[in-house]
């Protein structure tokens, strides 16, 4: 076991990154170990590649040839204990899709016989996917502008405001895809 240079958290000594504050850490390695050092191919031409290794563009030389040790992805990132609400936030959202593109199914086939409104289930699933799955910020922007456009246009043809929960969701699948962004570069600035 080993502990976190930045926070004092017990890890396990294969842990490239920190659990409990995210923070890379330092990998040694024996002076001379070409495969270690040896991350581009371009300085010992023939020796392996190290798979934890990673150009260092624009941050300080770790001794590793100008390269720095593996830091989180950014789903590792989001997975830590300290981003659980954004987490768990965003996930609500894509949830939140689902059972929107189920409602609009029901009453579209069932009630309406509007077959064409598959295309609407189709893309609400296809939001919600990317927006749980990938934490995108193109993806809950364009399900709020959608969300957006539907009620306008239900308003102006029906005279009902229909939609409002799949705005709702577009809103706060904005606010928190943008935290999450946020903070993702952060760390990014804070752990290279």
């Amino acid at each position: 076991m080993k502990q976190c240079p930045n926070c004092g958290q017990s890890l396990p000594d294969e842990a490239k990154f920190c659990t409990g504050c995210g923070a890379p850490l330092g990998q040694t390695a024996p002076a001379g170990n070409a495969s270690y050092n040896n991350v581009s191919g371009t300085e010992f031409p023939g020796a392996p590649v190290h798979p934890d290794a990673r150009p260092n563009v624009g941050a300080p030389a770790y001794g590793y040839g100008g390269y720095a040790p593996r830091v989180a992805t950014k789903k590792e990132f989001l997975k830590l204990p300290g981003n659980e609400k954004v987490r768990k936030e965003i996930q609500t959202c894509g949830i939140i899709c689902y059972i929107c593109a189920v409602i609009t199914a029901i009453m579209g086939l069932a009630v309406m016989h509007q077959p064409y409104i598959l295309l609407d289930v189709a893309l609400m699933v296809g939001l919600g996917l990317g927006i749980q799955l990938s934490y995108s910020r193109a993806c809950a922007v364009v399900l709020l502008v959608y969300a957006l456009f539907s009620m306008i246009m239900g308003l102006v043809q029906n005279g009902q405001l229909n939609g409002w929960l799949i705005a709702i969701a577009g809103v706060f699948a904005v606010i928190y895809t943008f935290k999450a962004e946020k903070l993702w570069k952060q760390y990014q600035q804070s752990g290279m």
